[in-house]
């Protein structure tokens, strides 16, 4: 195993450590930003360890240097063997991140009620900071503070850090807890991630960092093998937010977002907001969230893909990490700044390589230098067509 290598253990469901992976033929990790990770690793079915990796088992990927990438539960144990093959076959491991678990649970409207007794159709938040709203949430619905029938033993929450800005807003009852949490932590610029810490499954939350005036790909500095950017274009450019109706009055209000690349382009969508009292003292602070929402989330959207090379001086894991913000020069030597929304990160016997891929949805958030560039030049071309045709 190459001495930067990425090292693997095994676990069982209780998660202890029961042994290292150490001839593995292949690895794929792929860390994400607020969303699900996934680990393929291959190995020998003759591997004195494999009759370790089934389901009910799990995984824990480790840098040289000790730091976690990701740990979770195995979920595919895939066996196979052809004529060519010398010894009992290959195994085929797929497994997902710890994050997985949050995707588990819904969001009750009265956590602490029996499902007989919930009343209401909404989960109130109204917190002094966006982490307290989701360490409230996930603990309520999975944690420690959850019923003993919902409560998951392994989950245990970071200490709380008290992020992000104050949350008025209303989850609807039973929303996926994973998808909430996304919604929420996007629109305040945080991270979230469940990874395993010591004998716990550890709810964490934290501010990704901007590094891209020290974490910087290109060409020119030889730590850039490849680069590419696609765009798509939005599903909504306009919100129509209704709230109240039954039993009280309704209040409808539009939010409007141009998008740079189709600036003419107007997509409406409905978002449903009946089940809030327009009596609420807070009904402009949740309409308001609420639209701002479904614009973000239908946005244009534009990803950089990278293949940055690890160097002595800027290596991921160490320098950068999923939800930073790092720089790439691309075409004309501008510079670049957005997102690291994920990075493959693979690993064999002879070789280890990175690749990250970078860009959100947002078409206000760091996203948008690339996308109004691509934007400019359809104008300036626009410009030239018209010019020749006078």
């Amino acid at each position: 195993m190459a001495s930067n290598a990425l090292r693997v253990y095994v676990r069982d469901s209780n998660l202890k450590r029961l042994g290292q992976i150490t001839d593995y033929t292949d690895l794929t990790v792929v860390p994400r930003y607020n969303a699900i990770g996934a680990m393929t690793m291959g190995i020998s079915a003759d591997s004195s360890l494999a009759p370790l990796l089934v389901e009910g088992n799990g995984l824990i990927v480790k840098t040289a240097t000790g730091d976690t990438v990701l740990s979770g539960p195995i979920r595919t144990p895939d066996w196979q063997r052809s004529t060519s093959d010398g010894g009992a076959g290959k195994l085929t491991i797929g497994a997902v991140s710890d994050d997985e678990l949050l995707a588990r649970y819904t969001c009750w409207p009265v956590p602490t009620a029996a499902i007989g007794s919930q009343t209401t159709s909404v989960y109130k938040i109204d917190t002094a900071s966006t982490e307290t709203a989701m360490r409230d949430l996930v603990n309520l619905n999975a944690g420690p503070g959850a019923q003993a029938s919902r409560k998951n033993p392994l989950l245990t929450l970071a200490p709380n850090g008290v992020l992000g800005p104050a949350l008025v807003r209303e989850v609807n009852q039973f929303d996926n807890l994973l998808v909430v949490l996304q919604d929420i932590a996007a629109a305040a610029g945080l991270a979230f991630r469940v990874i395993q810490v010591g004998s716990a499954l550890q709810f964490q939350v934290f501010q990704p960092a901007d590094r891209s005036g020290t974490a910087r790909f290109s060409f020119g500095l030889g730590n850039l093998t490849d680069a590419s950017y696609t765009t798509t274009p939005p599903t909504c450019t306009r919100a129509v937010v209704v709230a109240g109706g039954s039993p009280s009055p309704r209040v409808c209000k539009v939010y409007d977002r141009t998008d740079p690349l189709w600036p003419g382009l107007v997509l409406e969508q409905f978002v449903d907001q009946t089940s809030v009292d327009t009596a609420s003292v807070d009904l402009t602070a949740q309409m308001d969230q609420a639209g701002n929402e479904a614009l973000t989330n239908g946005a244009g959207q534009g990803s950089l893909a990278i293949s940055p090379i690890d160097l002595p001086l800027l290596r991921y894991g160490r320098d950068y990490n999923v939800g930073d913000t790092v720089a790439a020069q691309l075409r004309g030597g501008t510079w670049y700044t957005d997102v690291v929304q994920e990075v493959t990160l693979t690993s064999s016997a002879t070789e280890s390589t990175t690749k990250a891929t970078v860009g959100n949805s947002s078409a206000t958030g760091a996203v948008a230098r690339i996308y109004s560039y691509i934007a400019q030049l359809k104008k300036d071309v626009g410009r030239i067509k018209t010019r020749k045709a006078a």
